[in-house]
């Protein structure tokens, strides 16, 4: 086990003193929720991992909603497999839903995305493994392994990491990244070989399906044809991923290798980009986009009251008129400024944080 104590990834203290927890019924899973970049699981990226958790940790202090004493999970891991010291052992956590269910289990995170980088790499399993075994042995967990999903009514820790805790959370076999979903690459191709879920389709190196055709023609018709001998087809093949790539860097992506931004592996964000919309099934519970009508400055909609929920649940209120910032419908100055605060945190938004929520800010936000 690789372990990074509070004092190596440089932890503020604790806002409040952490509750003690002499046992839990085991942990439960979970994962960021919100774009991570693919590039964070390059093999030369591992030295950013202290910096994010110092900016998780950042985010949950201010988060003046959930007032969370400190970092929310008893631990979370990389995705180069190194397990990083959060609230800690016998520490109560604060990151499964409720006061009921933050007592039975403790919390470790993965640090995953709802987009960008979505699927887990072996070393972060095996991280996770070490995550939990540290818990049972220093902390005395119980045997359960769960998901945060699993009696909260959340997506996390999304689907590719959830089937994992759902198939007993083993460690990788070294066979496939994925216990059985196909590797990271093959063949000496240097191309990225793995698959994500998106919508509860599947894309990515030998997934099947009218939805892969459909990708296939779109990447034609923006003018990447020239990667195909034959028309697209229902089976992904390394054609499809080479024009997914040079449509990803079309857009200004990066990294070309494997878990990089650019690897022709479709991510929510650049599948709606190409397609207009995300075929399949949602899996969020992120009600529908209102209309950019509905945040008009000075002027109130029942959807800014949603938005707010959004922006305080991830700790974006730093701009407020009174003592805190107060939830409602008016879209004020300091919606707008709070909101270009959240899409400057996402690369995929960075580029024009004007503070008024699009399509992509709205799911981002509230998913």
């Amino acid at each position: 086990m690789r372990l990074v104590t509070r004092a190596q990834w440089g932890a503020r203290p604790s806002k409040y003193a952490l509750a003690y927890i002499g046992s839990t019924l085991g942990v439960k899973v979970h994962y960021e929720g919100s774009y991570v970049a693919k590039s964070r699981a390059a093999a030369d990226a591992h030295s950013a991992c202290a910096g994010r958790m110092q900016d998780i940790q950042v985010s949950h202090l201010a988060n003046t909603r959930e007032d969370y004493s400190d970092i929310a999970y008893n631990a979370l891991v990389c995705p180069h497999g190194y397990v990083y010291e959060g609230r800690g052992l016998h520490r109560r956590t604060g990151a499964n839903g409720t006061a009921t269910l933050n007592l039975r289990h403790y919390a470790v995170c993965a640090m995953l995305g709802n987009s960008g980088l979505v699927q887990p790499t072996d070393a972060m399993l095996d991280g996770l493994v070490d995550a939990i075994q540290w818990l049972r042995n220093g902390g005395s967990a119980g045997t359960e392994v769960a998901g945060h999903r699993d009696g909260y009514a959340t997506s996390c820790p999304g689907d590719p990491l959830y089937a994992w805790v759902r198939a007993g959370a083993h460690r990788p076999d070294g066979e496939s990244s994925q216990g059985g979903t196909g590797g990271e690459t093959t063949g000496g191709t240097g191309l990225a070989r793995y698959q994500v879920t998106i919508n509860g389709l599947r894309y990515g190196y030998g997934a099947s399906g009218a939805h892969v055709t459909t990708v296939g023609k779109a990447l034609v018709a923006k003018g990447y044809g020239r990667f195909y001998a034959v028309g697209p087809g229902p089976e992904w093949t390394d054609s499809d991923t080479r024009a997914m790539q040079a449509f990803q860097l079309s857009l200004g992506y990066r990294g070309t290798a494997p878990h990089e931004d650019a690897d022709g592996v479709p991510g929510p964000v650049s599948l709606q980009q190409l397609l207009g919309t995300l075929p399949g099934k949602p899996t969020s519970s992120v009600p529908p986009y209102p209309g950019r009508s509905a945040f008009v400055l000075g002027k109130s909609n029942p959807a800014v009251t949603t938005l707010d929920g959004g922006l305080v649940r991830r700790g974006f209120t730093r701009h407020h008129a009174g003592r805190v910032y107060a939830p409602g419908p008016l879209f004020s100055e300091n919606t707008r400024r709070n909101v270009a605060d959240f899409q400057r945190s996402v690369a995929s938004l960075a580029g024009d944080a004007d503070g008024y929520p699009g399509p992509l800010t709205w799911r981002l936000l509230l998913s």
